[in-house]
C-alpha cells in the first residue's frame, strides 16, 4: 500500500478519537488568558498518542515534541477562542459541542480547536508510520492569540529556546496558504 493510502486509512482509524478529543476541547471555554484547562486536555491527548516529550511553558504553551533531527519545524494551533458575546444570538451553545450533517458546531471549532485535532493526529500517525527524519517536529497550542497575537511565539523562541526552520499554521484561511 502506497503511503497516501496509509495515510488515509489511519486518519479514518482514527476518525472518532479526533472528532470526540476535538468535542471535548469545544466543551472547554478557552478565552485569552484563562488556557489552563484546555491546555491540560491537550497535553493528556499528545501523551495519550505517544509524543516523545509533552510540557506545558510557563506561558501556558502546551508543547509536544517528536523526533530530534537538525531541522525544526514547528506546527501552530492557538488554544484560545474569542468570547461568545450574547449567548442568546447562538443557535446552539457555544460550548456544547454537536455535530449535524457531518459538521461540528461549537466555540473553537474551527478556530483553532479543529487545528488542534488534527495536528496532534498528524502526529500520532507520522509517529506510526514511522516518517521521523532528521527533523524534529514541534506541535504547539499557543496562548493568547485572540488578545496578544504574536506573543507566545515570543515566548517560546527566547524563553523555551525553540527556533523552528519552518513554522505551519493551522489559522483556518479557506484554504488559501497565507505567509504570516
Amino acid at each position: 500500500m502506497d503511503l497516501k493510502s496509509r495515510i488515509t486509512e489511519l486518519s479514518e482509524k482514527y476518525k472518532e478519537d479526533m472528532v470526540n478529543f476535538l468535542l471535548d476541547m469545544i466543551r472547554i471555554p478557552s478565552l485569552s488568558g484563562k488556557e489552563e484547562k484546555i491546555a491540560l486536555r491537550i497535553k493528556r491527548e499528545m501523551e495519550k498518542v505517544g509524543f516523545d516529550e509533552v510540557f506545558i511553558d510557563r506561558l501556558g504553551n502546551v508543547i509536544g515534541r517528536i523526533g530530534e533531527g537538525r531541522k525544526i519545524i514547528a506546527v501552530d494551533a492557538h488554544m484560545d477562542t474569542a468570547d461568545i458575546g450574547d449567548k442568546e444570538l447562538w443557535l446552539i451553545n457555544p460550548y456544547e459541542g454537536i455535530i449535524s450533517d457531518g459538521i461540528i458546531y461549537g466555540r473553537g471549532a474551527a478556530d483553532q480547536k479543529g487545528g488542534i485535532a488534527s495536528i496532534i493526529y498528524g502526529g500520532k500517525i507520522i509517529k506510526e508510520l514511522g516518517l521521523e527524519d532528521d527533523y524534529t517536529l514541534y506541535i504547539i497550542g499557543t496562548v493568547m492569540k485572540e488578545e496578544g497575537d504574536g506573543l507566545a511565539w515570543q515566548y517560546i523562541i527566547n524563553e523555551d529556546s525553540i527556533k523552528p526552520d519552518f513554522v505551519v499554521i493551522t489559522e483556518p484561511t479557506n484554504l488559501n496558504i497565507y505567509r504570516a
